[in-house]
């Protein structure tokens, strides 16, 4: 590969000497460089179990909770060295923990469940790690994490409401709320730039039973048709990449846009 690549900077007039051959494909790759084993010790602890309510109009209910810590030893931390490179690298300690649960419940023709999770994704050693374009990098492109700071790209609270009602024995229709709080950016795990929003997205679905082998749906997902982000991460400079639409651009904060209103129609058909 190497040689190929001297042959087209040849090609090119470039030196062939001075070749970037950095991985641009990181996630291909097992270790680069050799990494240390992920440890993880884990601890859980849960119950379920049945509501008794003295309101039978709220009709019957069932409970599922769960306390969880989850410490990690030489976890794995994917750092940036530049445009689209970057290399993994084993953090000393990470931990994650916290408590999720669920209610569900029927009445007649509805059915719904509400299920809620917060979790503190942390680091928990003091170390430097590379990130070149962030605004408190220091010279060597490094930036200073410390015991406690938050885990990139893992919301800390997620919320979750469905529900379903039978219209006819045949027809259903159901709608779902999604929301989750906002995240660290990959590439700031020092904490020191602003998070994505949080955001939250209404989903409505149906479906009718023409037969018991065909069934025909409908969706419509984020029906609000609300602006949101799913993720964000540190990238190059705009203005060192020859690109005229991003030319003026000055903060390398790039944002993965959520899916805007989208409609769905389908048949399934059973054998």
């Amino acid at each position: 590969m190497f040689e190929v690549a001297q042959r087209f900077a040849i090609e090119r007039g470039d030196d062939p000497d001075d070749i970037d051959f950095e991985c641009r494909l990181p996630n291909a790759f097992l270790a680069d460089p050799p990494l240390e084993q992920v440890v993880a010790k884990n601890v859980e602890l849960g119950a379920r179990g049945t509501l008794a309510l003295p309101l039978a109009a709220i009709g019957s209910m069932r409970y599922e909770i769960g306390l969880f810590n989850t410490t990690n030893r030489d976890d794995i931390l994917f750092q940036t060295t530049g445009r689209s490179t970057g290399l993994f690298a084993n953090v000393e300690k990470t931990r994650r923990r916290g408590f999720e649960g669920k209610i569900l419940g029927s009445k007649g023709a509805l059915n719904w469940m509400l299920a809620y999770s917060h979790i503190e994704a942390t680091f928990e050693a003091d170390f430097n790690a590379l990130s070149p374009n962030h605004d408190f990098a220091d010279d060597e492109g490094e930036i200073a994490i410390f015991k406690g700071d938050s885990i990139p790209g893992i919301p800390e609270q997620q919320f979750k409401l469905v529900t379903d009602y039978a219209l006819t024995s045949r027809w259903q229709l159901g709608v779902d709320l999604l929301a989750n709080s906002g995240q660290v950016l990959r590439g700031d795990e020092s904490n020191q730039l602003s998070p994505t929003a949080g955001y939250a997205v209404v989903n409505l679905r149906t479906r009718y039973y023409y037969s018991d082998t065909v069934e025909i749906y409908a969706r419509v997902d984020n029906l609000l048709d609300r602006d949101y982000d799913t993720f964000g991460l540190l990238g190059e400079e705009p203005g060192e990449v020859n690109v005229p639409l991003i030319a003026d651009m000055t903060i390398p904060r790039f944002l993965g846009a959520g899916q805007p209103r989208a409609a769905f129609v389908g048949l399934r058909v059973r054998f």
